[in-house]
């Protein structure tokens, strides 16, 4: 039977690897500029850390534990884990857990000792175990990925191995050993401590040992944010007869796991969890990219541009791959003379205080809004100029996507000045800080 875990597990991550090994890019959104001008929008998956714990409970289906009640049988369990989403489908974890077992004698022997012996046929010993499993996402899988879906199905399947100790050394002399408790059975008398005979005893071995074992496993995950998510986790382990200190004419012993825990998503380099956004931008293309939603010309009045202009952390200065997005909505405009434009600048909530986002913001705005007006010629009477700071958050999957200057539509004849926040005054330090976002050493490192 191990053997036929084994090379199952081997052959089941084998090939789900080979299978996404090469989907680490996906084509998300494509906008039309013109016919022969367009802008693509890609997705690139961050290979991304996670971190978690979990509790719960773990059932021995060793020899006998049928025989018993469930609730004495199932003993309390505990795990952390490390690993990496390599691709939305497909990533690896390995786990670490302490589970505290039980065991059980003989059933016909146990009914007896319940009833009449000084103690029952349990005994307890622990296990301290690590595992490394390929994990799969199989709604990503066969539906595909969505950067805003709540819950995730997962599988799991993974060796490992076990430790055991801690074996309840004075409960399992005594089972190797039984004695009577104050009682009269067949009409006669048994004082407390008289031996049972042998036949009622049962011998476990209490050896600390390591055994090998394999797993499989499914896993439900509900995303409370892009960082923290909350999961049920059950697993079927099979590992050697003999982890419970008795062998009894099978090949292999197993025991479930239900556990309720936590993970913690970290960023990559660029700050982000799951998803980091790429443009790339075309030139020449007339008929080969077809667009898979609504032609970017049809447009909406008081509705945001799907074209954004995103900043590093911290940063205030227009890069130059952002910079081909001003130019797609200068272009926008060109085509639209009829439509005047809202430039919004924002901060994401999750990085420095409210006051110096409200600076971010404000220096996004007015970077975006020069450019347009100055770089590519549209008439600042159609544009208009707001920045929120991090009141705002007009991405909410996504906290970093927010650190981003935004375009609303509204006709001409409506184009009003927008309200601005009062003047923002930086202090010595934060004009310092904001001054140096903008010095040519930092932006040439971008």
């Amino acid at each position: 039977m191990k053997k036929i875990i084994l090379t199952f597990s081997f052959a089941v991550v084998g090939m789900m690897t080979g299978a996404y090994a090469q989907d680490g890019l996906q084509t998300d959104t494509i906008y039309w500029k013109q016919k022969t001008d367009s802008i693509v929008y890609l997705t690139e998956n961050v290979s991304n850390w996670f971190i978690g714990a979990s509790i719960g409970g773990s059932y021995s289906m060793s020899e006998n534990t049928r025989f018993g009640n469930f609730f004495d049988m199932t003993r309390p369990s505990f795990q952390i884990q490390v690993g990496r989403s390599f691709f939305p489908q497909f990533g690896v974890r390995m786990t670490f857990n302490y589970l505290a077992q039980e065991g059980r004698g003989e059933w016909s022997t146990s009914e007896f000792l319940e009833k009449w012996a000084e103690h029952d046929g349990n005994y307890d010993y622990s296990m301290a175990a690590g595992f490394v499993d390929g994990v799969f996402d199989f709604h990503n899988i066969f539906w595909g990925y969505k950067e805003d879906r709540r819950f995730s199905l997962k599988g799991y399947v993974g060796l490992g191995a076990f430790y055991t100790f801690g074996f309840d050394k004075d409960k399992t002399d005594w089972l190797a050993h039984p004695t009577w408790r104050d009682c009269n059975y067949n009409g006669v008398h048994h004082n407390a401590g008289d031996p049972l005979a042998s036949g009622y005893g049962y011998n476990v071995k209490t050896k600390n040992r390591w055994y090998y074992a394999g797993h499989v496993g499914l896993i439900g995950e509900l995303h409370l944010s892009p960082a923290w998510s909350v999961n049920l986790d059950v697993s079927f382990n099979g590992t050697d007869d003999a982890y419970n200190g008795m062998r009894f004419r099978r090949v292999y012993d197993s025991y479930v796991d239900v556990m309720l825990g936590a993970l913690y998503y970290l960023k990559d380099a660029s700050g982000y969890r799951h998803q980091r956004p790429r443009y790339i931008y075309i030139d020449g293309v007339d008929e080969d990219i077809v667009p898979h939603n609504t032609p970017f010309e049809v447009v909406h009045y008081k509705e945001r541009l799907e074209t954004t202009v995103s900043f590093y952390i911290d940063k205030t200065f227009v890069t130059d791959a952002q910079r081909r997005n001003v130019r797609s909505v200068a272009k926008f405009m060109e085509n639209h003379p009829e439509v005047g434009l809202v430039i919004t600048g924002y901060a994401d909530a999750q990085t420095a205080y409210p006051k110096y986002n409200m600076m971010l913001s404000q220096k996004r705005a007015q970077a975006v809004y020069t450019m347009l007006v100055d770089e590519f010629g549209v008439d600042p009477s159609r544009l208009s100029m707001d920045f929120r700071g991090d009141e705002e958050q007009p991405f909410k999957i996504v906290n970093e996507w927010n650190r981003a200057v935004v375009f609303y539509i509204l006709p001409l004849d409506q184009l009003k000045p927008v309200p601005q926040h009062d003047p923002v005054k930086p202090n010595s330090h934060e004009s310092r800080r904001l001054k140096e976002t903008d010095s040519t050493d930092t932006r040439s490192a971008y």
